[in-house]
């Protein structure tokens, strides 16, 4: 795993990760949060994987995800993103 980007943002609550991975097939978002969850020692539940990018042929793959500090401020988090591609505006 190499970690290319590692932000701690303070407002939001949470610290945003990108790295790149080897791996055989495409890892999906489970195993992307899995690895973020071993490497950076957080609990699995304040993980949102936000991408995960691969090229045809490749066996790397770019992460982007989300550690929260806690489940509560990842569930505000993903309500907002919901209600915002659903076309709704957030509640501010």
């Amino acid at each position: 795993m190499k970690i290319q980007n590692d932000i701690k943002n303070d407002l939001l609550g949470r610290r945003e990760v990108s790295f790149v991975i080897t791996h055989q097939g495409n890892p999906g978002f489970a195993g992307a949060s899995k690895l973020v969850s071993e490497h950076f020692k957080a609990p699995e539940e304040n993980i949102m994987v936000e991408n995960v990018k691969g090229k045809f042929g490749m066996k790397t793959f770019l992460v982007k995800a989300c550690i929260y500090d806690s489940k509560e401020l990842k569930d505000e988090s993903f309500k907002r993103l919901t209600k915002a591609k659903n076309g709704v505006a957030p509640a501010a």
